[in-house]
Order: structure tokens, then C-alpha cells, then sequence
């Protein structure tokens, strides 16, 4: 009987329900993670990755050190955090300008770009390209952000390549034209001009070399 009674608690106490999270798994949310990264992004391009501590992160952001250690174990991987944030920024508005064919090759450049130098200025050119200024400000070590960088480049020239070809076949850009070399040129000649901008503090610099570039695609 006692055997039967220790057997039937047993099994109570097995099906009592588990135990609720701590409330800082409960507030470790992809919302946290989000804002954290979104900060990160802008101190590192403010004050360089170095001079930026994981605990200024936490001061500025408002999320609790727990909780960024939650989601990412060191700065390293933080950073790693903050280059695919700024890669899905960029990738967003480029497979914007692929998809919108209504309108001409040079419109939709035009735009983009505005929409760029709109964020440089708002950032108070901190970091023309984000890309160019995290790759030089990471560490050997941080190998992950490195690639992806790299990785982001790469694939950037094959889909300026597909808008030049549109451009060539909606008969906004002269027959001849091959897209991939062309890609390739704007690609370092937008880096230029950011490099340019960001120095001098003008903006009409990017446009200027856009326009500059289209013209001689005419």
C-alpha cells in the first residue's frame, strides 16, 4: 500500500509543470537582441570598435549586461551582429532597385543613393561605408565579420551587374555595354566618393560620380 502511495506521488510530482523561466530568460527577447545590435552599430562607426566596451553597450541600449551576454558571448560576435545588420540594410534597398522596372536604371540609382546619403548625414558621417570602416577597425581574430564582409562585396557587383543590364535592355544605357564590367567600376567609384564625401563633408560628391558614371553609359 505505502509502496503504492510513494509510486503515485512519484508520478504526481513528475507531471507538475516545469518550473517558469527567470525573468531574464523571460526578457532575453529578439527585441533586446535588436536593440543592442541597432547601438552597437552606431558607437562602433562613432567611436571605433576598439574604444567601444561591451558595458557602454549595455549604458547606451538600456538592456541589461545579462541579456546581451545572452545573445552574444563576446564583443567579437556583437560585431559580427552588427555587420549583418548593416548587410540586410544595403540588401534590402538594392533588391528594391532590381525590382522596380517601371522605372529607369538611373531613377532608381538616383534614389538609392539619396536614400544613402540621407544616413551618412543622419549619422553625422560616421562611417561613409560602414563596411570599409568596420573591416578596418576589426580585429585579425575576428574572422567571421571579416568573411562576411568580403562575402557582401563580392555579391554586390553581380547585382549592380543585373540593374546595368536592365539598364541596357530597357535601352537606357547604349548597346555594347558589357553590365559586369560596369558593375565592377561603379562598385569602386561609389566607394571612392563615399571616401571623398566623408572627408570633405559633401554629399553632392556621391551624385556627382553617379551621374558623371551614367553619362558615360549613355
Amino acid at each position: 500500500m505505502n509502496n503504492n502511495n510513494a509510486s503515485h506521488q512519484g508520478t504526481l510530482k513528475s507531471s507538475k509543470p516545469s518550473k517558469p523561466r527567470s525573468p531574464s530568460s523571460r526578457s532575453s527577447s529578439p527585441v533586446n537582441r535588436t536593440k543592442a545590435v541597432e547601438v552597437a552599430a552606431q558607437l562602433f562607426l562613432r567611436q571605433g570598435y576598439a574604444y567601444v566596451s561591451m558595458d557602454e553597450v549595455v549604458r547606451v541600449s538600456g538592456v541589461s549586461k545579462s541579456n546581451i551576454y545572452y545573445h552574444f558571448k563576446n564583443k567579437e560576435e556583437l560585431l559580427q551582429a552588427v555587420v549583418q545588420f548593416w548587410i540586410a540594410q544595403y540588401e534590402s534597398e538594392l533588391y528594391l532597385l532590381l525590382s522596380q522596372r517601371e522605372r529607369s536604371v538611373e531613377e532608381r540609382v538616383y534614389a538609392f543613393l539619396e536614400r544613402l546619403s540621407a544616413g551618412i548625414e543622419h549619422r553625422n558621417f560616421e562611417g561613409t561605408c560602414p563596411f570599409v570602416t568596420l573591416y578596418i577597425q576589426a580585429p585579425e581574430t575576428a574572422f567571421l565579420a571579416r568573411e562576411s564582409i568580403s562575402i557582401f562585396f563580392r555579391e554586390l557587383v553581380p547585382m549592380v551587374e543585373k540593374l546595368f543590364q536592365q539598364g541596357v535592355e530597357r535601352g537606357d544605357f547604349r548597346k555594347g555595354i558589357e553590365p559586369g564590367a560596369a558593375a565592377s567600376l561603379f562598385v569602386a567609384a561609389l566607394e571612392g566618393s563615399l571616401m571623398l564625401a566623408g572627408t570633405s563633408r559633401d554629399l553632392g560628391i556621391i551624385e556627382q560620380s553617379a551621374r558623371t558614371f551614367c553619362q558615360m553609359l549613355r
